[in-house]
């Protein structure tokens, strides 16, 4: 399993600022395979990350993302791929810094906690493979937020063009 020590500074997405309070998660779903194969183009500086401790992946796709803002002290359920999912906790509130304290549970990962820059993605390749054999990476940002009619409080999910 990767873990870095470190929040991985790259960004798939864009989202406004907001007043101190909720957090917006977001929770980009990767799959990643030792079969030879592209490497989407907005994943290509987490495909290097992820190779040095996972050399032999080679293809990597964006399978979906999933957005929602969770208060400090709840949790918000993320679909991943094949009825799997991730749970965040929001721990604390944004410090002075705009470091936010996050636990993440995963399939295969029982709890980590760790504290992130808000709007810098973490990564964490996880140990489950889908049926075809891919492994499933999840990179996780957090920001403050308040969200607007056009973000509805229970999420968003898109779907990659994949």
């Amino acid at each position: 399993m990767f873990v870095p020590a470190y929040c991985l500074c790259w960004s798939l997405l864009g989202a406004g600022e907001g007043p101190a309070g909720p957090v917006r998660v977001t929770v980009v779903v990767i799959l990643a395979s030792s079969a030879a194969g592209p490497i989407d183009p907005a994943l290509e500086e987490l495909a290097r990350e992820v190779r040095k401790r996972e050399p032999k992946l080679r293809s990597f796709r964006l399978a979906a993302v999933e957005a929602q803002s969770i208060p400090v002290g709840q949790q918000g359920l993320f679909t991943l791929v094949e009825k799997q999912q991730a749970q965040v906790r929001i721990d604390t509130s944004p410090d002075a810094r705009g470091r936010v304290r996050l636990t993440v549970s995963a399939p295969g990962v029982e709890q980590l906690s760790y504290t992130c820059v808000c709007d810098k993605y973490f990564p964490v390749v996880t140990p489950y493979r889908t049926r075809n054999g891919e492994t499933l990476i999840i990179a996780i940002m957090a920001k403050p937020c308040t969200l607007t009619p056009a973000n509805p409080p229970g999420g968003e999910r898109k779907k990659a063009d994949h």
